[in-house]
């Protein structure tokens, strides 16, 4: 535990608590690590879920697969990230969708009960730790937010503009990388993968943008950041 503990002071959940005091916080919270290999499920689709878990190593990503075994990205978790937490918190509600560890992955492990004091545990950082919880809950309703708005547009052109808008508008320069391959990209907004590439390819033919790999450009007229940052 104590060579993550720099990690899990970096995440949203322990902000504001002292560094001396996470190695005890961990023992009150009666935390676990647990490796996961490449593409094990950590929480199934279906399950009722009582622990929260915070990523110490590797990546994990929230995805839900139909019935023919196509695949929705919802999210991605990357060290010092929480997932899980709506779910935990709320009585009876089950994963709507699969967190798989992408790559090898450690999580951090804590119950609920004890992370909302209902053991008696958090003692003196139980407000903070309530406080963090709050604000890690708002962020995942935002990006739910801005996902939901890129689903919404009617053209696979006005959902990458919407996305890749977005992405600028949050990195504050036309000059972005976004965090997914084509594949994750095309799972992310549940489109077809080589429509996407050719509707990217169109795009850039037409001055709207360039690309390489994951690294984008929006041209000023697509979003104007760049006149922004002049």
């Amino acid at each position: 535990m104590t060579q993550y503990l720099s990690t899990i002071g970096s995440s949203l959940l322990f902000q504001n608590i002292p560094d001396s005091a996470l190695s005890g916080l961990m023992d009150c919270l009666e935390a676990s690590v647990k490796s996961f290999e490449k593409n094990q499920v950590i929480f199934w689709a279906g399950q009722a879920i009582t622990q929260i878990a915070l990523v110490l190593s590797g990546e994990v990503q929230l995805w839900e697969e139909d019935i023919l075994g196509n695949r929705s990205i919802h999210n991605r978790f990357l060290p010092a990230d929480t997932f899980g937490e709506v779910y935990a918190c709320t009585d009876h509600s089950l994963m709507i969708a699969s967190a798989v560890a992408v790559k090898p992955t450690k999580v951090l492990l804590i119950d609920q009960h004890r992370l909302l004091g209902k053991t008696g545990c958090a003692g003196p950082y139980h407000r903070q730790l309530m406080e963090n919880l709050l604000m890690i809950t708002s962020r995942r309703a935002l990006t739910l937010t801005r996902k939901v708005s890129f689903l919404s547009r009617r053209t696979l052109r006005e959902k990458l503009l919407a996305y890749l808008s977005t992405e600028a508008r949050l990195a504050q320069n036309c000059h972005f990388s976004i965090p997914f391959s084509r594949q994750e990209l095309a799972d992310y907004l549940s489109v077809d993968r080589s429509a996407l590439s050719k509707e990217l390819s169109k795009m850039k033919d037409e001055g709207l943008l360039d690309y390489h790999l994951n690294r984008f450009h929006l041209f000023p007229d697509t979003c104007g950041c760049c006149e922004k940052n002049k």
